[in-house]
């Protein structure tokens, strides 16, 4: 994720003295969310966003709400709906690509038009499935599932390859599961149990709605349950998954029917229109061949049923109400704990967007990220990477050699700012104003075909991986790439008027952290040219381990609910990248003046401004379930873990309030990674 940005503009742009007035609004925003009565060597996060929180109801159409990323999220959907709404107004207005957006929101919109469609698009891939009863069959039509958005058994993508990045190869992974993570399935206390059960209803009620006999349908959903549990306890926990070397097995067609020959992979294939495929990994091979053994000792009603059920589980929220409804009182309410499903409107900007980004992006950053803003922001990114190059001779653990190494990849690092420099084309696409699934089919099929053609072409690091108004970012561990949208250079990340220590502690922050990926537990296997590769000394990892266990152990320690602590292994790259990331760029704040000679919030010293505001970036109010979700299936570690976890190990944090060894927030033990 993204933080940095902010700060390096502020720099690039000059220091500025505010209004009298912003500045007082300013410091009265960040002092009004914080809780001044607790005490911040304790728990840090209380401190900053206690008062927030307590204010804050967490809206009914959401599971979760962040004071930064959803409030940005809520503007960006404003004036996204705002060029939807005008496209669908008049969709002749501008050019193809107008009209294209225009359709699909107004298709999206219509649902009278939604509810005389019905299933009907949907019933050559129900008859196809009703009718399968061989392997060949099975495979052939997972295949054209997969190209529709469902995909059961398994997930597939296309990436660069491991160890030769510059080619694109077809990667398979463990998934066709209906509920978030394989641990769901397992778990036997009581609160699980009334979720597995109430995952069987739902599963009933859509196959009911498809049309299935009412007995049938119970027995089905009874059956897809029994499988769903059996091929869950086949897979790798979460955690495991993150692992680049254990997950990555490239075989050759005739290698992998060899070695998983329960399955028809050629079959497959062909299914999606990708016959010419030979190059293919699989996360591991054993969860593979349970799988057929599996499938092998399955009736072929139940392989059909669930089949089925997975079309109808992609589908649904592009449905009727029946399907909607349905799909929210489960999907929604049980497992996200969101009491009121999202306006029409808001569900229909995102599909949109989803659908066609790039289109959407052109019209965004014209209103949202004008003028030299990608170069400011270009250069702050700089900033903090020198400030990681400032800090690597202070890593003992670190021989000459690997260092040396690490440098040359810090200098490899590319940067893309705000929106591609070449726009996709969507020309071949038309959508219909009165189509929605139509629509969605169309478009799903056409990205899938997209996706396919990459496969033995060469890698393309120029391309985006989310839309221009995404309020995220990311690395690319194959590119060896930091990407950061417009969707995330907004206020109140992306603003000139704040203290330089409010930007260097919200943006910058974020930037640190996508740079430190670069060199967490997994990033740092993949060395200046994204290859998978031992790049480092052996004594050099050794001790990297050592620091990262460290991390592991230190938030596995960490209680979110009762009962539910984080899962430190699978949130390790995250928590390395957040302690880096404000490592980072509190470096690099420093290196700017650290605040020196600028207006404040009054209260605070500008050192404490900087992690106060760091803190505030990730005040959120979450769902009961939707908070035990993440815990158990997300590698982030939930808000609170993300701003204490870090600042523990923070001696300058410890500096700037004055924490006594011995508090919470300055235990005897602390971790060093970067």
């Amino acid at each position: 994720m993204n933080r940095a940005l902010f700060a390096l503009v502020f720099a690039a742009c000059g220091k500025k003295p505010l209004p009298e007035p912003a500045r007082a609004q300013v410091s009265d925003t960040v002092k009004a969310a914080m809780d001044l009565a607790a005490d911040p060597c304790v728990d840090f996060y209380q401190y900053a966003c206690g008062g927030w929180v307590k204010a804050t109801p967490l809206p009914a159409d959401k599971p979760a709400w962040t004071r930064s990323f959803s409030e940005i999220d809520k503007t960006n959907e404003e004036l996204i709906k705002g060029i939807v709404e005008a496209a669908a107004k008049d969709s002749k207005a501008k050019d193809a690509d107008w009209e294209r957006i225009g359709n699909y929101y107004s298709a999206c919109m219509n649902e009278p038009a939604i509810e005389a469609a019905g299933i009907t698009a949907l019933q050559p891939w129900l008859a196809k499935i009703d009718a399968v009863d061989t392997p060949e069959e099975l495979a052939r039509v997972v295949g054209e599932l997969n190209t529709v958005g469902a995909n059961p058994l398994f997930g597939a993508w296309v990436d660069p390859d491991f160890k030769n990045p510059q080619v694109n190869i077809f990667y398979v992974n463990q998934g066709g599961l209906g509920l978030p993570d394989r641990d769901y399935y397992s778990k036997t206390d009581e609160k699980s149990l009334a979720l597995l059960k109430a995952y069987e209803g739902h599963i009933l009620r859509l196959l009911g709605l498809s049309g299935m006999d009412k007995n049938a349908a119970v027995n089905a959903a009874r059956d897809i349950i029994a499988f769903e549990t059996a091929y869950a306890a086949l897979q790798m926990p979460v955690e495991e998954t993150r692992d680049p070397v254990k997950t990555y097995n490239k075989i050759n067609l005739g290698g992998l029917q060899g070695q998983i020959p329960g399955f028809l992979w050629s079959a497959w294939l062909e299914g999606m229109g990708a016959g010419a495929t030979r190059d293919i990994s699989v996360d591991r091979v054993s969860t593979f061949t349970g799988l057929t053994d599996l499938l092998a000792k399955t009736p072929w009603p139940t392989v059909q049923a669930y089949l089925r059920w997975n079309l109808l589980r992609a589908m649904a929220p592009s449905l009727g109400k029946a399907f909607v409804d349905a799909n929210f009182d489960f999907y929604g309410k049980q497992v996200r704990g969101q009491q009121q499903i999202e306006d029409r409107w808001k569900r229909c900007v995102g599909a949109t967007d989803n659908a066609f980004g790039e289109i959407i992006g052109k019209f965004y950053v014209e209103q949202r990220f004008p003028g030299d803003s990608k170069e400011k922001a270009q250069a702050m990114v700089k900033g903090i990477q020198t400030s990681f190059e400032q800090g690597l001779p202070a890593l003992t653990w670190m021989d000459e050699t690997t260092r040396a190494r690490a440098l040359e990849k810090k200098a490899a690092v590319s940067n893309m700012i705000g929106y591609p420099d070449q726009w996709r084309d969507y020309s071949k696409l038309s959508t219909r104003p009165t189509d929605h699934l139509g629509n969605v089919l169309m478009t799903t099929q056409a990205e899938v075909a997209r996706q396919l053609a990459k496969i033995g072409k060469p890698a393309d690091p120029t391309e985006w991986l989310m839309s221009p108004a995404t309020v995220n970012a990311y690395y690319h561990p194959l590119y060896n790439q930091m990407v950061f949208p417009a969707g995330i250079l907004q206020p109140p990340f992306f603003d000139r008027s704040y203290p330089s220590a409010m930007n260097y502690g919200g943006m910058g922050m974020v930037v640190g952290h996508e740079l430190t990926h670069g060199f967490d537990d997994q990033g740092r296997q993949f060395n200046a040219k994204g290859q998978l590769t031992e790049w480092w000394d052996p004594a050099a990892t050794a001790r990297f381990t050592e620091r990262a266990q460290c991390v592991s152990d230190q938030y596995s320690a960490y209680e979110v609910q009762p009962g539910l602590k984080v899962n430190g292994d699978l949130t390790l790259g995250e928590n390395i990248a957040d302690l880096g990331g404000v490592r980072l760029s509190y470096r690099a704040w420093k290196n700017q003046g650290g605040g020196a000679g600028e207006p404040g919030v009054e209260g605070l010293s500008h050192d404490q401004l900087f992690f106060v505001a760091f803190a505030q970036s990730w005040c959120s109010v979450y769902s009961p379930e939707f908070e035990k979700m993440l815990v158990m299936s997300n590698p982030h570690s939930p808000p609170k873990q993300r701003v204490n976890g870090p600042l523990v190990n923070l001696p300058e944090f410890h500096q700037a309030f004055a924490c006594p060894a011995g508090k919470p927030m300055r235990p005897e033990k602390q971790c060093e990674v970067w």
